[in-house]
């Protein structure tokens, strides 16, 4: 079954299979032929590069004692800093489309991707694309969203 993720307000059709970021995965996703939902695995670091977050197939393996777990279901994994700020997000709106969002920390730059929007380093804001996947993975870059071949 093919599944959307929605990220910044962003569209992703026909399963992408990763979201990338100066050449480096900031997740992936996936959908096995037994799992209802797709499912995403990322590591988060912080800005000095320290593991903070190891979430695999929407489980939380490895967290941080700076953050808290505030929902660790298969449906819905969200965790927060010390200040409340979401740190990563993850929710199954239907079976069918995966909204992710959260800070990234990739070689001293810094990604924000809200519900609304995706801010870049350069504080260029990302939002209202719709872009077919062809179940690839995909990049974000100043130009916007596209499908890596």
């Amino acid at each position: 079954m093919s599944f959307t993720l929605l990220i910044g307000n962003n569209f992703i059709t026909n399963s992408p299979k990763a979201v990338k970021f100066n050449d480096r995965y900031l997740f992936k996703l996936d959908q096995p032929s037994n799992s209802e939902i797709p499912l995403i695995s990322i590591v988060i670091l912080d800005k000095n590069g320290n593991q903070l977050l190891v979430v695999e197939s929407n489980q939380v393996k490895e967290c941080s004692p700076e953050l808290t777990q505030k929902k660790s279901y298969k449906e819905h994994v969200l965790v927060v800093d010390k200040s409340g700020e979401i740190i990563f997000e993850s929710r199954i709106l239907d079976k069918k489309t995966i909204i992710v969002s959260g800070i990234f920390h990739v070689d001293n730059l810094k990604l924000t991707i809200t519900q609304n929007y995706i801010i870049l380093p350069t504080e260029k804001w990302i939002m209202h694309d719709r872009i077919n996947s062809y179940n690839k993975e995909v990049s974000i870059d100043t130009e916007g969203i596209k499908v890596l071949q």
